[in-house]
């Protein structure tokens, strides 16, 4: 790492040799299965951009390791689906950033057929974990089973939002499917080559999931540190999938945030009837009148097209 200066604030150069050293530092090995997700430039300025990380990081595990990314795309209004692109596996780029994206384009990628919440993988169990992920499946399946190879989960400079992984384990708490809101299409094109269309309905709020970081901090599920200058979060797939399932079961209430007009979650505290076991509720969640008009009102955003 090389720090020169500029005409702005300190320019932090980290090259590949010091994310390598980095990366395993953090925990990662040869013969590692890990997901991967970051902001690329809270590490620093990468020498050789995205390229360069994609390189180290599948360098690191090694030729009996696996990387796997999100390769997420968008979904639409029914008024606009017409117009919307056609999710090509193949050919669609993914939302999720330039590193995601050069992931996608590298040589011996494997990508899943999921309309909306694709992943990459590269290496060893790249089949395994993308395999039969479509729109008959679990959206976000692939991290149950990375959880089964014995994975592990990176997240760079996203401070405590512990992205993708959070929507499984809202899935294995029965809470993906609980509240149903705002549907959206995506037009794909299958195996086959036909062109079907896709439904889904709005993702679940996770606004308050970042809360749940400090808890499997003091259980020792996640590990913190650095790679480059961005603050870093490593952990076992398996646990923390477990660990995040138990308690959104447990107490459903942690995933309710503070925002009144938040449809999804005023929803889930409606359709659960969460009300009395929310430890500090708000004066929109004690008040009956205000309830009546909110779930009046969420009514007919739900059903928003």
């Amino acid at each position: 790492m090389t720090i020169t200066e500029t005409n702005s604030p300190l320019k932090v150069d980290i090259s590949k040799s010091h994310l390598l050293i980095d990366l395993k530092k953090i925990g990662i090995k040869k013969g590692d299965h890990i997901s991967v997700a970051l902001s690329l430039k809270s590490i620093g300025h990468v020498i050789g951009g995205p390229k360069t990380f994609v390189e180290a990081i599948i360098e690191t595990v090694g030729k009996n390791g696996t990387v796997m990314m999100n390769a997420n795309t968008n979904r639409y209004r029914l008024s606009k689906i017409q117009k919307s692109k056609i999710f090509d596996p193949q050919q669609t780029p993914t939302i999720n950033g330039l590193v995601a994206e050069t992931f996608r384009n590298i040589q011996g990628t494997i990508r899943s057929q999921h309309p909306v919440t694709s992943v990459t993988a590269y290496g060893k169990f790249a089949k395994y974990l993308t395999e039969n992920h479509n729109q008959n499946s679990r959206p976000f399946i692939p991290y149950s089973r990375l959880a089964q190879i014995g994975g592990k989960s990176l997240f760079i400079g996203l401070g405590n939002k512990l992205v993708s992984i959070r929507h499984e384990a809202q899935d294995l708490a029965g809470l993906l499917d609980a509240v149903k809101t705002r549907p959206r299409f995506v037009r794909y094109k299958d195996k086959k080559g036909k062109i079907s269309i896709y439904s889904c309905y709005s993702s679940p709020c996770t606004r308050q999931l970042p809360k749940m970081v400090p808890t499997l901090l003091d259980t020792q599920i996640i590990k913190i540190g650095r790679i480059g200058l961005a603050r870093s979060v490593i952990a076992s797939t398996k646990d923390l999938l477990y660990k995040m399932t138990e308690m959104l079961k447990k107490n459903p209430t942690l995933n309710l945030c503070d925002k009144m007009y938040c449809l999804w979650c005023r929803e889930l505290e409606r359709q659960k009837d969460l009300y009395d076991q929310i430890a500090n509720p708000k004066y929109f969640q004690k008040n009956i009148v205000l309830r009546k008009i909110i779930t009046l009102i969420n009514e007919y955003r739900a059903q928003k097209t």
